[in-house]
């Protein structure tokens, strides 16, 4: 995985995203999309946002921080795996020093150009507090 390149997200919804399985990238992977998000720093963090057709489990391998779903809060810690169902609304943020490593798995698949629209979020938001 840390092989794959990544796409930045800036602030201030600081993160990187790998795609790391997907229909999209491999024609061998049928059903579901593993991607990876690194949520930065002291405050890295995603919007909150839904997938409308997939469920996202999220199982987090480093770091910790704090989830919002459904009305709820949940401390991210590793070996921590929250399920956002679709269509329901999630966010997630990095609390500590160090980053928060998440792998998210779609099912079913998600299209990747999800990336490309958080990246567009991030800079939308970023220049609406600039001005």
């Amino acid at each position: 995985m840390n092989e794959i390149p990544s796409a930045r997200v800036g602030k201030p919804f600081e993160r990187e995203l790998k795609v790391i399985l997907s229909p999209d990238s491999n024609a061998d992977v049928k059903g579901f999309s593993l991607l990876e998000s690194i949520l930065a720093p002291d405050g890295g963090c995603t919007d909150f946002h839904s997938h409308p057709t997939s469920g996202e489990l999220m199982i987090i391998m480093s770091g910790k921080g704090k989830a919002w779903l459904e009305g709820k809060e949940y401390e991210l810690k590793p070996g921590t795996a929250i399920y956002a169902p679709p269509g329901v609304e999630h966010k997630t943020l990095n609390t500590g020093s160090e980053p928060v490593r998440i792998a998210c798995v779609f099912v079913p698949s998600i299209d990747t150009t999800y990336i490309l629209e958080s990246v567009r979020a991030a800079q939308t938001a970023r220049e609406r507090n600039d001005g």
